[in-house]
């Protein structure tokens, strides 16, 4: 049984909202005397995003066992991080299963923002690796659940129109279903709440 994703916490506001698929550089207001007045904006006034290093997975996250199911579970956080800063979606999507629903919502969600011109500023996922835990797959429940509570950093999510929209970080406890698949990990959940 896939866990799914819940509604409200944490990693669910990722939309980028609405604004045209180019940046504009030049356009046109009307005054009240109806003379169309020309604004232009400088290139250099929109942020650019900076060089983002892809993640690289610990050396624990290739074993078979509940350990490694966490240091996968860590990397597939990283990536989501990476993803969305970046665009990148290659290997978020390697990692997701086609039954994740959350993998699916976050990937729609990037590829939106990026098509329009936009990216991700901050949003990293901290939890401390000590503290997460880890249940072993059972008949009832295919996968391993990994337990953890993590913190998303504040996070500013720039617009192609270079416009940008500020989120506060957040807290919370996270459960993300894995499977040990072909000698890898494949994420078929993630639960907030």
């Amino acid at each position: 049984m896939a866990l799914a994703m819940s509604a409200g916490l944490l990693l669910s506001a990722c939309d980028g909202g609405e604004g045209p698929t180019e940046p504009p550089t030049t356009g046109t207001v009307t005054s009240e005397s109806t003379t169309p007045t020309e604004v232009t904006t400088e290139p250099s006034d929109i942020p650019t995003p900076p060089e983002v290093e892809a993640p690289t997975p610990a050396p624990e996250a290739a074993v078979d066992d509940h350990i490694g199911a966490i240091w996968a579970a860590r990397y597939f956080m990283d990536l989501y991080t990476y993803m969305r800063q970046t665009g990148d979606t290659t290997q978020f999507e390697a990692m997701s299963a086609p039954e994740c629903e959350f993998c699916a919502s976050s990937i729609e969600n990037v590829v939106e923002i990026h098509e329009e011109g936009g990216w991700v500023e901050g949003g990293e996922l901290v939890f401390d690796i000590d503290e997460a835990t880890a249940n072993y797959p059972t008949a009832d429940e295919p996968n391993y659940v990994v337990q953890f509570t993590v913190t998303e950093q504040p996070s500013t999510i720039h617009a192609g129109d270079g416009t940008s929209d500020a989120r506060p970080g957040a807290s919370g406890d996270v459960q993300v279903g894995l499977q040990y698949v072909d000698e890898r990990y494949v994420v078929f959940g993630v639960n907030f709440g």
